[in-house]
């Protein structure tokens, strides 16, 4: 049997103001933006090591880049990756680096990551 105290929630239309105007700052922020270019990086450790400098392959100069690394194998809580991007002109790189669990520096270990990128030129 239906509950009659049941309150449905409103639809969002066009018409809808708040909507609207997040949509139209959407739309400057991207057309400030520039170009956006993504996509992913497979590279393949052949041997541990305690950092691991990953080329994104970007042809510009990029005012800015988002990068993650993603990796096949199962999670686990004992994988603490650290990664931050660095580079200039063309040249820009994800770097990772490990850290165990009790604040000491371990090897990145061996395997096939991807880096999943963004950037804006």
């Amino acid at each position: 049997m239906a509950d009659e105290n049941v309150t449905l929630a409103q639809d969002i239309t066009e018409n809808d103001y708040p909507m609207q105007h997040a949509g139209e700052e959407i739309d400057e922020i991207l057309s400030r933006a520039g170009k956006i270019h993504y996509g992913t990086v497979e590279h393949k450790m052949t041997g541990a090591n305690a950092l691991m400098r990953i080329p994104l392959g970007l042809n510009f100069a990029p005012k800015q880049v988002i990068a993650t690394l993603r990796q096949t194998d199962a999670p686990t809580p004992y994988k603490t990756f650290c990664t931050h991007v660095s580079g200039s002109g063309k040249s820009y790189y994800l770097n990772v680096c490990m850290g165990a669990n009790n604040g000491s520096t371990v090897n990145v270990p061996t395997g096939t990551y991807y880096v999943d990128y963004i950037a804006i030129e």
